[in-house]
């Protein structure tokens, strides 16, 4: 399960969920590469104003994939 604590990169080498940040708004890179930040980092970062709704959406993606 994704947490506000996973590392972007970690979510990015895990599972196929570049369409989920995309479609939502938030770019999972920076100009060096994926965010070396934890998942809740790179929400406020982007100013995503329900993070936990984010979240609880990746986390539903993900187990539609499997």
């Amino acid at each position: 399960m994704i947490t506000k604590d996973t590392l972007v990169e970690d979510i990015l080498r895990q599972y196929d969920v570049m369409a989920y940040f995309i479609k939502n708004g938030v770019s999972p890179f920076s100009c060096a590469g994926a965010y070396p930040e934890s998942l809740g980092r790179l929400l406020e970062i982007k100013k995503v104003k329900d993070a936990d709704a984010f979240i609880q959406g990746l986390n539903k993606y993900i187990v539609g994939q499997h």
